[in-house]
């Protein structure tokens, strides 16, 4: 009997990965500074645009998950993850993750299975155009979510839509929305001009100022049909399932600057003179954030590159991805916070803004409790019930 061994899938990142981030880094130091971030939340704006364009059209960053034949750089996941662990690091106010990614995904998906308006957005979309798939920003790829949508049709390839769609990622500028919605018995994925009348966006109150939702509201807008029953499912699922796995890494991002302020902090601030890293007790509490932050690496870089290589088991890596990556990142946040004592509370140090995008996205994509019911699935566990309560 003869035993295959799967290829292994790496859990480090490679020289690759570690060029495209190093040429990232060198950007966003120059540009994401810590008052940069605090007037961009001051001011109110969506994005920065200098920015989007930085990455767009001097790097060429948003089309990696574009093939080449569709006018992309047809690079993979593991490319595209380096690109986002750094945005994560340096808090970018930018739709990466939403177009460059998520958006993305679903409509290269259409496009290779033949829609030519898919298509023709696709190659926009490497230019910098900005689009955003219409679903809940707290869904995730393994809860089978209905769409709030209802289509009706008016032709051969378009429909007519009405519903609403409640906190939605990325959609200011966006060239075009991607809907799902339900005609029928039939799930159909529809392409919306984002900037007709007839579709409402109110921006909400959140957390993280840097990563603002909105709500849609579409009044009977007309939309063009890219993909059909089980292809519009695979579609959506494919592009949440990616926006997961790479959320993981923008997660450790945002460990990793945290862990950077931490130990620079505890080596500069003196206590009874002594640098107060050199206490036993802070010491410990680092070197347990260093290792969670390793392992939270070790996942994410996991799930990127078992979607590179297309492997089978890349939705259970990304199920377990965020089940870990997203507490540990808000972990590392809090404890440090606490590190840094008072200074750590001001408004003026943007370790808050950090908390708050580590604590939304403990939901975006599904939270940790969504993933592990999903990872419970796909791995064949019965998933907890209840204890009863007795009085």
């Amino acid at each position: 009997m003869t035993i295959t061994t799967p290829p292994p899938v790496p859990m480090v990142e490679d020289s690759t990965a570690q060029e495209v981030r190093a040429t990232v880094r060198s950007l966003l130091d120059a540009r994401c500074t810590p008052a940069f971030r605090l007037e961009f939340v001051a001011g109110g704006a969506d994005f920065d645009d200098a920015l989007w364009s930085a990455l767009s059209h001097d790097l060429g960053l948003t089309g990696l998950l574009i093939p080449e034949v569709l006018g992309g750089a047809g690079a993979s996941t593991r490319e595209s993850a380096a690109v986002v662990i750094e945005l994560g690091r340096a808090l970018a106010p930018v739709p990466y993750l939403s177009s460059a990614v998520v958006a993305t995904t679903a409509l290269v998906r259409c496009a290779r299975n033949g829609s030519s308006a898919a298509a023709d957005v696709v190659a926009r979309l490497a230019d910098g155009a900005i689009a955003a798939l219409a679903v809940p920003a707290t869904q995730s790829f393994g809860d089978g979510a209905e769409p709030t949508v209802r289509a009706t049709n008016t032709g051969l390839d378009t429909v007519v839509l009405s519903g609403n769609v409640k906190q939605v990622i990325g959609t200011a500028d966006a060239l075009a929305l991607v809907v799902p919605a339900r005609r029928g018995d039939e799930l159909v994925l529809a392409l919306v001009t984002a900037d007709t009348p007839k579709v409402r966006a109110t921006r909400r109150s959140n957390v993280d100022m840097t990563r603002p939702t909105r709500d849609l509201g579409l009044d009977e807008v007309s939309g063009t049909v890219i993909a059909t029953g089980v292809e519009a499912g695979d579609a959506v699922t494919t592009a949440l399932e990616t926006g997961a796995a790479l959320l993981a890494s923008e997660q450790v991002g945002v460990c990793e600057w945290a862990m950077a302020q931490a130990t620079e902090y505890l080596t500069v601030r003196h206590q009874f003179g002594r640098p107060i890293g050199s206490y036993q007790t802070l010491r410990h509490r680092a070197a347990h954030l260093w290792i969670d932050i390793n392992h939270a690496r070790a996942a994410a870089i996991y799930a990127a590159s078992t979607l590179a290589d297309a492997v089978a088991d890349h939705t259970i890596a990304a199920a377990l991805a965020q089940t870990y990556c997203g507490a540990t990142a808000l972990r590392v946040v809090e404890e440090t916070i606490q590190m840094h004592g008072g200074i750590g509370f001001t408004w003026d140090h943007p370790l808050h803004l950090y908390l708050k995008r580590a604590f939304a996205d403990t939901v975006v994509f599904g939270d940790a409790d969504v993933h592990k019911s999903t990872l419970a699935r796909l791995i064949g566990l019965a998933e907890p019930t209840p204890n009863p309560v007795h009085v």
